[in-house]
């Protein structure tokens, strides 16, 4: 005889409907909202299903075994907070227990008697009583995304049926900011008319967090050798003009939207030979453009020379044709 199919209780039907709503609306802000303004949001959101009052929300390196911040949002919480968390960040018990164990969520009652005295400054000072935080380490930049979540003192204490379900909410908070960031490539394309560019996200340590296949290839043919993720040593994520690539940089929060680009021809001569290319180009003579430009001819003759070996060319037709195609009107 078949036994009678099992009976869920109430409670779990309505938290699985709970959570799953909440992964959608997440998920929606993901593709909806501007990169400056979704983890702000996202929590909002979060707070729905999971009370607290207060949020850190970052991604940082672990670097001799303190986490160093590559970037951050903060919920609720003072920019202060940031500096005086820096100041007894080696007495904070939640590095060593998250890292010990990522993925799985930790609780920290921060003014609890065994608790280091660090950490009851900084939770007296922010009015902060226990907190659960959570890392999720990417396999290729070895950065890890934290989230710790603050409740007040007197706060219902954080228990184990949430730790369970942040748990299984970080991974997917995690692809939310990386749906994020390419959404924010994809409007940033859109509004842009030469389709001979390429972009990405980095922060201001120049690691790349998401970016287009051409930009890849872009940085390839200035650094052949590059592996990433990290930007080469003498790219900026503030910016950076080569012998090849061009790469202009726009802040958002704490991130950098990078757009790259191919450096042309014209582009690697000085301003004074871009003058003199001009006029060469239009079929002046060497007298011509030395009288134009204040120059002795022998000094024009030089920049022709100069000028041939950095277009590559050898005669004036040839200058005269990337003028054409390169110079606007």
């Amino acid at each position: 005889m078949r036994s009678p199919a099992r009976q869920d209780p109430p409670i779990a039907s309505h938290w699985l409907a709970e959570f799953g709503n909440a992964l959608l609306d997440i998920n929606r802000l993901a593709r909806d909202k501007a990169l400056e303004s979704f983890h702000h949001q996202a929590l909002q959101r979060l707070q729905r299903l999971l009370p607290f009052d207060k949020a850190w929300w970052g991604r940082a390196a672990l670097i001799d075994g303190l986490p160093e911040e590559h970037s951050r949002h903060l919920f609720g919480l003072p920019a202060e907070y940031l500096d005086d968390w820096q100041s007894i960040r080696e007495q904070d018990i939640t590095v060593d227990r998250v890292h010990s164990s990522p993925g799985h969520a930790v609780i920290i009652d921060m003014q609890a008697a065994d608790s280091p005295a660090g950490l009851r400054w900084l939770a007296a000072r922010h009015e902060l009583g226990e907190l659960i935080c959570i890392i999720h380490v990417d396999p290729l930049t070895q950065l890890s995304d934290h989230l710790a979540l603050y409740r007040q003192p007197g706060a219902p204490r954080f228990g184990e049926f949430e730790r369970l379900l942040l748990d299984n909410l970080m991974p997917h908070l995690v692809a939310a900011v990386s749906v994020n960031q390419i959404r924010t490539l994809v409007a940033m394309r859109e509004s842009l008319q030469s389709q001979a560019l390429a972009m990405a996200v980095c922060d201001r340590h120049g690691v790349l967090y998401c970016a287009e296949r051409g930009f890849v290839e872009l940085l390839l043919t200035e650094w052949s050798q590059w592996t990433g993720p990290q930007l080469p040593e003498q790219a900026s994520p503030q910016g950076y003009a080569g012998e090849h690539l061009a790469i202009e940089s726009r802040i958002v929060g704490d991130l950098h939207l990078l757009t790259a680009r191919r450096r042309g021809p014209m582009e690697r001569l000085s301003g004074r030979e871009r003058e003199v290319a001009l006029l060469f180009g239009e079929g002046r003579t060497y007298k011509e453009i030395a009288r134009e430009l204040g120059l002795a001819p022998n000094t024009v003759r030089h920049h022709i020379r100069t000028i041939y070996a950095k277009l590559g060319v050898n005669d004036k037709a040839s200058v005269a044709h990337l003028l054409h195609r390169l110079v606007p009107d």
